[in-house]
């Protein structure tokens, strides 16, 4: 069976399968954590993050297939898999390059909604890009099955062990990307790969040869750390909203060129726990500018400006008299805390998300915005800003929202959950920390048509206050993109005074439209879709909902190729209907295990406060109680039911979707169905392959379901479906177990 076992004693095949574990637990880590790097990569191209299992379905599949035509021998399979992920690690920094560098039409049109094709365009590029990585992945891991699956001792942990390596990688890449960096990381699955290949091949190795691959990773590493910033700068998107053109010395809203004596320059980047930060100065004569980009995307401006910012902003400043307690909820790099000042606050609150800005700010760069963020007045919060404001006691006279004061940070607000800060529950929040006199202030600087307008208005108005604003969306704004400002009141007590003649609004090219009654729209709730399937901002009509029929479709004619390809193999001689009950219980799996992924971290967004850090945690745990699962292997009727009870009690909590009820649900469901894809492939070892691309298959299923539909149908509805999923998948595979239990 192994090439160690043709002659030895049971002892020898015994410590082969044992390395063989741990190389494969390894080399499931290092193909993980290269996943993770490349996650971070994606965010570059703004939304390609949320395709990410579109690329993972489309690729490994691919090396599944490509492992079991090419490697006849299992063991051939696992030592090239990890000479592969060695080999891939070396060149990872050119895979990262090439993706960061791929197109982004989020941001490459302010004017237009993007088109079907634009969005299509990314979603095969990227596919390819990533194609290297998930394709071998699926060679290394499909390989590992097998060879685990052809020892009885440990083919229980086949599973196991790839799960738990994801976890850890997770685990590890949260970590040590922020604090080591991305190519350290990098170094870190290539040490893994090394490890893999060395403990396969323990036996034949020499102590030179250890040696020597100390030596060269010690290299490598030293290279990795030294080489660090100059890589990321090189990886620096280009494009409008995007860093390449400020270090071009070009304007980053219409890559125009600056006059010649201006020069921009790079001051500070960074890996941060949500995103990479990069900080550029633009010197103009004596002028000079201070501009925030994360991910190479702008999200705001430090510059010191007194009183008068010349945007939407100064209007909800003129509503402070000197004194006032003042709240900024994503105060980024301080223009309106320095606002604040300038109009003689008492206090500001500076809440701000990205934990790291507060002590860039603070520290050698505290000139970049005038020192705001040392100033005694000033107390910088690093969290979220509803939920301090839930747990904070303080009064203000004005708490102001310009937390997508960029183009770049409006988009990329709307690919994120609504229950932030913009719904009706936040808002009522809001106003209990509202002084009587107090204003809430709203700031956005695009919006199409009046879209985020009226809804923030509405919003407002079903929170209990009363509301004005001002937008300049109108006849004379060719395109439709406009900003606004709302104003939100407590009703009965006086609104604070606005002065008849505003600067700002006397400068400004189109002059703003003021509104006192707002049409009556959709207002965002904490269970309401994303913004961006509710409002069709950004995209043309319809035109997501018709990519994810194409993606479907793709899913659907992907299925019926594998029954195709399952019914013409000489390999596979199960009867029709049992190749169709099995097709159907690995789809399921696949498409449960995704969904219920998603579904806790969806629970820990509101509590972690950020996608990506619950993308981290909840995925990790979910792996981890995922895996946890195979141990009951052995009586996986009684652990089946688990999952059962975990669906009901999915069903009736699904009204109460925040609560601790349904964690403990998704626990159940999870430990429940976490062993069926193992008790599928130790059933159905013969025939793993079918398996294997059958769970790949409802993985794209479930990307399209745990993804799109809370966008699309808000995340009460994804609740409410939710329970079928894995009551129906733990039905089909028990049937199809059942059956192939009869038939041996």
């Amino acid at each position: 069976m192994f090439p160690e076992e043709n002659h030895t004693t049971a002892s020898r095949a015994a410590d082969f399968e044992w390395r063989l574990c741990i190389s494969l637990l390894f080399m499931a880590f290092g193909y993980s954590l290269l996943s993770v790097c490349l996650f971070r990569i994606l965010a570059f191209a703004l939304n390609s993050t949320s395709f990410f299992m579109l690329y993972v379905c489309a690729g490994m599949p691919l090396g599944a297939l490509l492992a079991k035509i090419r490697y006849q021998g299992k063991i051939n399979g696992v030592l090239r898999g990890a000479q592969s992920l060695v080999i891939l690690a070396v060149c990872f920094p050119v895979l990262g390059w090439i993706v960061a560098h791929g197109p982004c039409p989020l941001l490459e049109s302010i004017q237009y909604q993007i088109r079907f094709e634009d969005l299509w365009k990314q979603l095969g590029y990227m596919t390819l890009a990533t194609s290297p990585l998930f394709v071998l992945w699926g060679v290394a891991e499909y390989s590992g099955y097998e060879a685990v699956l052809a020892s009885p001792r440990i083919k229980k942990y086949f599973y196991l062990i790839f799960v738990w390596g994801l976890a850890c990688a997770l685990a590890v890449g949260a970590f040590t990307i922020p604090r080591l960096g991305w190519l350290p990381t990098v170094c870190i699955a290539l040490a893994a790969g090394l490890v893999s290949w060395m403990v396969l091949n323990f036996p034949k190795l020499q102590n030179r040869m250890i040696l020597i691959f100390i030596v060269c990773f010690g290299a490598v590493w030293f290279a990795a750390g030294h080489f660090e910033p100059a890589y990321m700068k090189s990886i620096l998107p280009d494009g409008l909203h995007r860093i390449g053109e400020t270090l071009k010395n070009k304007d980053f809203l219409n890559g125009a060129p600056l006059p010649e004596d201006t020069k921009s320059r790079l001051i500070h980047q960074s890996w941060g726990k949500y995103c990479h930060i990069e900080l550029t100065e633009t010197k103009f004569k004596n002028f000079s500018r201070v501009l925030g980009f994360y991910d190479g995307c702008f999200i705001w401006g430090g510059l010191p400006v007194g009183k008068f910012s010349g945007t939407m902003d100064d209007i909800a400043f003129q509503t402070v008299e000197p004194g006032s307690d003042i709240c900024v909820l994503g105060a980024g790099g301080g223009r309106q805390v320095y606002q604040a000042l300038a109009f003689d606050a008492k206090s500001v609150a500076a809440v701000d998300i990205i934990p790291e800005v507060f002590p860039l700010f603070q520290g050698d760069l505290a000139w970049a915005n005038g020192g705001v963020y040392t100033d005694p007045r000033v107390e910088c919060i690093a969290g979220d800003g509803r939920h301090y404001l839930e747990n904070s006691e303080k009064m203000y006279d004005l708490i102001i929202l310009p937390h997508t004061e960029s183009f770049a940070a409006t988009r990329k607000a709307a690919i994120e959950p609504g229950r932030f800060v913009h719904t009706v529950e936040a808002f009522q929040s809001m106003k209990k920390r509202l002084k009587p006199n107090g204003a809430l202030a709203i700031i956005k600087s695009v919006d199409r048509g009046n879209k985020l307008f009226f809804s923030c208005a509405n919003g407002l108005l079903e929170a209990g206050l009363d509301v004005r604003g001002w937008s300049s969306f109108g006849e004379k704004n060719p395109f439709g993109v406009h900003g606004f400002i709302l104003l939100a009141t407590v009703p009965g007590r006086q609104a604070p005074p606005i002065p008849s003649e505003v600067p700002t609004l006397t400068a400004l090219p189109v002059q703003p439209t003021y509104y006192d009654a707002f049409p009556k729209t959709p207002a965002l709730h904490d269970s309401s879709p994303w913004m961006m399937g509710l409002s069709e901002l950004f995209f043309e009509p319809n035109m997501l909902k018709k990519s994810l029929v194409c993606i479907f479709l793709l899913t659907v004619s992907g299925a019926a190729a594998l029954m195709f390809f399952s019914l013409r193999s000489q390999s596979v001689d199960l009867p029709p209907g049992k190749l169709v009950l099995l097709l159907l219980a690995g789809i399921a799996i696949g498409t449960n295990a995704v969904c219920l992924e998603n579904a806790l971290i969806f629970w820990l967004i509101p509590r972690l406060f950020n996608p990506l850090s619950a993308f981290f945690v909840g995925a990790a745990v979910f792996l981890a109680l995922w895996g946890f699962s195979s141990f009951g292997l052995k009586h996986w009727r009684w652990i089946a039911l688990i999952g059962i009870a975990g669906s009901i009690g999915l069903l009736l909590f699904a009204p109460q979707w925040q609560g601790l009820a349904i964690a403990l649900a998704l626990t159940a469901a999870i430990l429940g169905s976490g062993l069926l894809f193992p008790l599928m492939g130790i059933r159905f070892k013969e025939v793993l392959l079918i398996v294997f691309l059958a769970d790949a298959l409802g993985g794209l299923i479930g990307g399209l379901l745990g993804v799109w539909m809370p966008m699309l149908a808000g995340l009460e509805n994804y609740y409410k479906l939710l329970p079928v999923i894995p009551f129906a998948t733990i039905l089909l595979t028990g049937a199809a177990v059942r059956r192939r239990t009869g038939r041996e």
